[in-house]
């Protein structure tokens, strides 16, 4: 019989973490405010989106990542993480093979030494794949981890040996297959592109009854749509790794990155809603998302919670160098505002590139949700400011945010959550979700 009586558990959105931050829990209140209410919770949660290696580990090598950078950190980060209070990670995102395998190993094994319990990322994709377990006072808690989103896409996925051939390390992947709706003018263009495209770009191995292109399928329609469909091997296979979770533990929680619906968080994709309620279905009693960098909404399937975005928790642009073919590319697409490498420095292209990209308040405001368990089952939204416009020393450092910003994350959430069916209480600066 599962129990978890009185076990809380603080879950947060993306951890994008370059620097020793525990030292300002003696000097900003509000940074202190924070960490104490991860430290005060059984386990502390965070979507891992960054690799931890030495910065002179020669097998650790940038991944060409194409259109994003290779986010990487120093092995003081793990030990900050720990300071901080987390102790649950998910590993199965778009950035865990930044540093390639050696990158992918060297953050297992820094995790480990701190204690921190990790899922998502494995030898193979068995490992990837499966629960992880976290022992606390108050109960067991499980983790699986996968993501939708693998990059680089064809070679981030873990793999199992067959045929002979050996395991591939990498990330737990659920493939989606997508299928884009057009005009017919529209499809009869995209078919002469692709009859005039080399065979690799044209696809030609797949779908060779219909129209392929750029790892997309499209048929014709009267408005233009986008849908994607999980395979079913993917979904079954983890179901089965949330449902063993489930029965080994007394709380079971799983983690989902997924970009697909970054251009329209407020309305999470039908395919994204279908695996979260597959996962409550299957002994999950928290589901969390992450992936879009904002606040998205809350839903309640099944008497549990699904967070489909906690947003941002660390945002730190306080990194390492980046790789010449990146600022290479950057160039090409910035054009004329390109700054040149070998005079410019790193801040000045990143502040550029988050110009264009998350010049957005709402990057920087995000959740944590306590979620409790036991008698006192439910949901208590705490608001964050990560200090849009600030400093880069202290913009995306995440604090108790102030009453008015307070009001309006809550406000924000609850209208969003209310097309599902989730009603959001604010008392006295907090959120509440009755489960």
């Amino acid at each position: 019989m599962r129990t978890g009586a009185g076990l809380r558990l603080a879950l947060t959105g993306d951890l994008i973490h370059t620097r020793r931050l525990s030292p300002l829990v003696e000097t900003d209140q509000g940074f202190a405010d924070v960490v104490g209410l991860l430290r005060g919770a059984d386990a502390a949660f965070g979507n891992l989106e960054i690799a931890i290696v030495e910065r002179d580990d020669p097998d650790a090598w940038v991944w060409s990542v194409h259109e994003d950078w290779a986010i990487a950190s120093e092995p003081h980060v793990i030990e900050d993480l720990r300071a901080l209070g987390f102790t649950l990670v998910g590993r199965a995102n778009n950035h865990s093979m930044d540093r390639g395998p050696a990158g992918l190993r060297a953050t297992a094994r820094l995790l480990d030494a701190a204690g921190i319990v990790h899922a998502g990322t494995g030898e193979d994709l068995a490992r990837a794949r499966a629960p992880r377990f976290l022992e606390t006072p108050r109960g067991r808690i499980a983790l699986v981890s996968a993501t939708t989103s693998p990059t680089p896409a064809d070679v981030a996925p873990a793999l199992d040996a067959f045929a002979g051939l050996p395991a591939r390390p990498g990330v737990h992947t659920i493939r989606l297959r997508a299928t884009a709706t057009v005009p017919p003018a529209a499809h009869a263009a995209l078919q002469a592109i692709h009859d005039r495209m080399s065979d690799a770009a044209g696809e030609w191995m797949l779908d060779e009854d219909g129209l392929r292109l750029f790892r997309t399928r499209f048929v014709e329609g009267t408005e233009v749509a986008i849908d994607y469909e999980p395979v079913a091997e993917d979904v079954a296979a983890a179901v089965r790794a949330i449902r063993q979770g489930s029965q080994q533990a007394d709380v079971a929680v799983f983690a989902i990155h997924a970009h697909e619906g970054d251009r329209e968080p407020a309305k999470p994709l039908p395919h994204l809603r279908a695996l979260a309620h597959a996962a409550i279905d299957a002994g999950a009693d928290v589901v969390v998302v992450s992936g879009p960098h904002v606040l998205a909404p809350i839903e309640v399937h099944a008497g549990r919670p699904i967070l489909y975005g906690l947003g941002n928790f660390i945002w730190s642009d306080l990194g390492g160098p980046l790789s010449l073919d990146f600022w290479e590319r950057t160039r090409a697409a910035l054009g004329d505002r390109a700054p040149d490498p070998a005079h410019a420095t790193e801040a000045e292209l990143l502040a550029l590139l988050n110009g264009d990209g998350f010049a957005d308040p709402w990057v920087f405001r995000a959740v944590i949700a306590e979620v409790a368990f036991g008698d006192a089952r439910g949901v208590r939204l705490h608001p964050v400011d990560l200090g849009f416009g600030a400093s880069p020393t202290r913009s995306g450092v995440p604090r108790t945010a102030e009453p008015a910003v307070a009001e309006e994350i809550l406000a924000r959430l609850a209208h969003e959550s209310a097309d599902l069916d989730a009603a959001i209480e604010s008392i006295d600066g907090v959120g509440v979700v009755r489960l």
